[in-house]
């Protein structure tokens, strides 16, 4: 009997061959979109779960009143050590590190890399999986260096190089051994080594951090950038590590940090979905929602067709009630006709998931994983997608349509058919609205996105390159530095010059706190700090609003320069009220005069507003990592290769790691761009699955109606008004759909536009945008659909049985 439902369910596919791939192809886009989102998913759960005891291990975040003030995953150097020494009874172990950038050499080759100095405990927290070495003695040398697999390859072309050296350049210029202790197998994507693109593969046993000069970091209570983590006794629970935090930084810290942090413990495996406010979070449940919204279109647009379909069968059903059919095996045959078509589309859809996972891997930035690298329980996935769609769009046939009366069903008459399509159309309507709202969107977001990267940002970013200098920490090396920079200013190609310790890209070293000297500290204004030369402003356009920037003289070291934003912030009435009035910085002891005033200037993203800025003379801490250029108009390639051979010239031993300015500006709206992407991927597969169910649905309809359009063509209907008659029918459906899109709509894109401090306003053009398109796609299909239908001969529709 099963045998026979199936072979029936066959032959039913392939006398309805439209209907079947329409059914089977508009399943499988829905059913891929689905499953590629759920990989995604997958994949950005799974984030740091390989490391044993990531319920265990939790990292300590600092939340600053000030965002400027410390990085989101960093806290004050002493605190996770004193942790462990204080409350032995709660921490079973501690690792604290750095993260800093420097020169590698191997033999003549030079590569910049990111490494962490820290404490000798990394394998006692983390289980990184080691190829060559001990773990146990391996960062115990002075000179010990830790390197996975893939940097192995990189500098000796194997893997099995314990024992061989590495020559890493110190901040002060120096170059010493470094031995390689062990090798770890390359590890996946994790926030213990990757919280920075494109990760930290290098790891420095303690002795590197006073060869590094940042002692001060891991000692004192006032450096926010130290990475800590804590391994948890078992049984012990988070929140017992409320208390102890508050009193460690009560008993060392200021009033001032007191008030203005809070440091709290976030366990390993949530790490990476809590950062940066839950971005990764969000964005998951963004595209789930996307992805089910799709999913239900597409089973919208099977379940349409199917009771279409099913309504042409009524016929079929008489005869097999008066020849002694059950209810019951007329039930099982539509389950089993809709159930087959379903489990065709999803071996489609696996097909093409395997075909499309680069390109959707690509839009969204991650790694999308094989069918195989599913866990074993995604075999249920298949059966509940098929047997959910299956009964869903087989229940309307299967109980309904068989419990119809033999005689009425032989008539191929229905009772309460107009309540039958009312629900029909509702279904359509959802879809329509599905659509709409993934249309605006889409255009919304690539607007929004448009106007990050065309909006004025203050300073000029076009054609400027940035380029990490090597670095010698003193007074000499700031000199040294002003040399070089000026004979990279002599050459042709380039029109400026200037070296500092940050670049307008986002990116910030920390914050001042800044206050008038008849205040006290409490007063003190939190303001992103620059450290750069005299010709900062000079390459970035950064207009002066009062008074002048550093000139480059000693005297430079009691002036400070600050932005409109600091002005207002610290009480001012206008940038020229500031010229040469005293102002103290915290923890410092001379008092230092404002010398300038800038225009207002992005220095971060366009998520936020424009905050306090103060420059300060390089020379004042002896400290710079860029060189930015500005190149002349002409042949971009020749200028590079140019001021690369005069690069190596100046620095032969620092490799010339150059990007351009805009290219640096873009990372700052990765998330934004890859939402873009993935939006308009979207409306794609929305507008595919709306033109298939509209394909599917009219065709049909015509089917049906085919004697009915032989009659109006007898009593004098034109080509016209048949096709008006078919278009008249899905009209309400797009202005009810769009009736309820637009609130919707608006309502989703305008809480997600509140997130950004400078946005679009959205407007009513999108939407009127869609709607047309919508109507004319509609219209399109249908007039060419019942075109032909139209153009027939009304005798040969008569005569159709």
């Amino acid at each position: 009997m099963i045998k026979n439902y199936f072979l029936v369910a066959w032959r039913n596919m392939l006398k309805h061959r439209f209907f079947a791939v329409v059914n089977i192809w508009g399943l499988s886009i829905g059913i891929t979109f689905v499953l590629m989102i759920g990989a995604y998913a997958w994949g950005e759960l799974q984030v740091n779960r390989f490391v044993k005891n990531n319920d265990r291990i939790f990292q300590l975040k600092s939340k600053w009143a000030n965002p400027e003030t410390g990085v989101e995953f960093a806290t004050l150097g002493p605190l996770t050590k004193a942790l462990q020494d204080n409350y032995p009874s709660l921490v079973e172990k501690a690792y604290s590190h750095d993260g800093i950038t420097s020169i590698v050499s191997v033999g003549d080759k030079r590569y910049r890399e990111g490494m962490h100095p820290g404490d000798s405990t990394m394998f006692d927290i983390f289980n990184f999986p080691v190829a060559f070495g001990d773990p146990r003695t391996a960062l115990a040398k002075p000179n010990a260096v830790v390197i996975t697999e893939k940097k192995a390859k990189l500098y000796f072309g194997k893997t099995d190089v314990v024992g061989k050296l590495l020559k890493i350049q110190s901040f002060d210029g120096r170059n010493e051994d470094f031995e390689i202790t062990a090798v770890i197998k390359d590890l996946p994507f994790n926030t213990i080594t990757n919280y920075y693109k494109p990760g930290n593969e290098i790891f420095l046993a303690p002795a590197s951090i006073r060869y590094f000069g940042r002692e001060f970091g891991f000692t004192s209570w006032q450096s926010p950038n130290i990475v800590g983590y804590v391994l948890l006794k078992p049984g012990v629970k988070p929140a017992q590590l409320k208390v102890p935090l508050a009193t460690l930084l009560k008993t060392n810290t200021s009033p001032e940090i007191q008030k203005t942090l809070e440091v709290y413990p976030v366990a390993l495996r949530d790490c990476y979905i809590s950062m940066y406010n839950g971005l990764a979070g969000r964005m998951i449940a963004i595209f789930s929602f996307v992805a089910v919204f799709i999913l239900i279109m597409a089973i919208i647009n099977f379940v349409n067709i199917s009771i279409g379909n099913s309504l042409t069968r009524l016929k079929e059903i008489g005869v097999r009630k008066a020849m002694g059919g059950k209810k019951k095996q007329l039930v099982l045959q539509f389950i089993t006709e809709s159930v087959l078509t379903v489990t065709f589309s999803f071996a489609v859809s696996l097909l093409m998931y395997v075909l499309l996972r680069p390109v959707f891997a690509q839009v969204t930035g991650k790694e999308i994983i094989g069918l195989a690298s599913f866990p074993a329980w995604f075999a249920l996935l298949p059966v509940v997608i098929i047997l959910f769609t299956g009964l869903l769009a087989g229940m309307y046939p299967a109980f309904v349509l068989s419990a119809q009366p033999s005689v009425t069903a032989l008539r191929g008459k229905l009772k309460n058919v107009e309540e039958k399509l009312l629900f029909r159309r509702v279904l359509i309507t959802v879809q329509f609205v599905t659509a709409i709202v993934v249309f605006v969107a889409a255009i919304v977001i690539d607007r929004q996105v448009s106007f990050f990267f065309n909006t004025d940002l203050g300073f000029n970013k076009e054609r400027v390159i940035t380029v990490p200098v090597p670095r010698d920490w003193t007074a000499s090396g700031v000199a040294h530095m002003k040399g070089m920079r000026d004979e990279f200013r002599a050459m042709p190609e380039i029109k400026d010059a200037s070296f500092a310790y940050e670049i307008p890209d986002g990116w910030s070293n920390g914050a001042s706190m800044l206050y008038k000297p008849e205040n006290d500290s409490s007063t003190a204004v939190s303001t992103t700090s620059i450290l750069s030369d005299e010709r900062f402003t000079s390459i970035y356009d950064i207009k002066m609003k009062a008074g002048a920037f550093f000139s480059g003289s000693p005297a430079d070291s009691s002036r400070i320069v600050i932005n409109e934003a600091a002005v207002r912030a610290l009480g001012w009435k206008n940038a020229e009220e500031a010229i040469n009035k005293p102002l103290r910085v915290y923890n410092f002891r001379q008092p230092v005069y404002v010398g300038g005033v800038t225009h207002d200037f992005h220095f971060g993203t366009l998520r936020d507003a424009i905050r306090p800025i103060c420059f300060m003379p390089v020379q004042t801490f002896n400290i710079y990592r860029y060189i930015s250029f500005r190149l002349n108009p002409g042949n971009t390639s020749r200028q590079i290769a140019s001021l690369q051979r005069k690069w190596t010239q100046i620095f032969p031993d620092t490799p010339f790691d150059f990007k351009f300015l805009d290219d640096s500006l873009a990372q700052l709206y990765e998330t934004e761009t890859q939402m873009q992407k993935a939006a308009k991927m979207a409306t794609i597969v929305a507008l595919m699955i709306v033109f298939l169910g509209i394909l599917g649905i009219v065709t049909l309809s015509i089917a049906r109606r085919n004697k009915e359009m032989g009659i109006r063509k007898i009593l004098g209907a034109s080509v016209f008004n048949i096709i008006t008659l078919f278009v008249k029918e899905f009209s309400w459906i797009i202005v009810v759909s769009n009736v309820v899109a637009w609130p919707l709509a608006w309502y989703i894109l305008h809480s997600w536009l509140m997130d950004y401090a400078y946005r679009i306003d959205i407007g009513i053009w999108p939407f009127l945008l869609v709607g047309l398109l919508l109507m004319l796609l509609v219209g399109s299909v249908i007039a060419a659909m019942t075109r032909r239908l139209a153009v027939t001969n009304p005798v040969k529709s008569l005569r159709t049985e």
